[in-house]
């Protein structure tokens, strides 16, 4: 089984509120937004990811599959997203009746007009 390496996630509560304080770019889809955020040059070049999914998504099943979803289509495609990167992706209600091919090419396009 493969996984995002803890160098590849965002975790802490202050990574997430940088989202809200500072100028983010972001790209509004019908069933999510992504957020992009610039980091300082030092240190670790390799993006980085957070999932937002709320309860209004579904039930723990559905609100898991998604975030495997996501976890999964930023691991194969980490070239798409830019270097000294951080990303938020937030999911929107809807999310759950897509397929997992139509949830990973929003977010492979969503990726190329950031």
């Amino acid at each position: 089984m493969f996984r995002l390496f803890k160098s590849q996630r965002l975790k802490k509560s202050s990574d997430f509120a940088k989202f809200r304080s500072k100028n983010t770019r972001s790209i509004y889809c019908e069933i999510f937004v992504l957020k992009s955020l610039e980091r300082a040059m030092l240190g670790m070049s390799a993006p980085r990811i957070g999932i937002i999914t709320s309860r209004k998504i579904g039930h723990a099943v559905a609100r898991n599959r998604i975030r495997r979803v996501v976890r999964e289509t930023f691991r194969l495609n980490v070239k798409c997203f830019k270097q000294f990167h951080d990303y938020l992706f937030i999911a929107l209600s809807g999310i759950d009746i897509k397929s997992n091919k139509e949830i990973t090419n929003a977010i492979l396009n969503a990726t190329k007009t950031l």
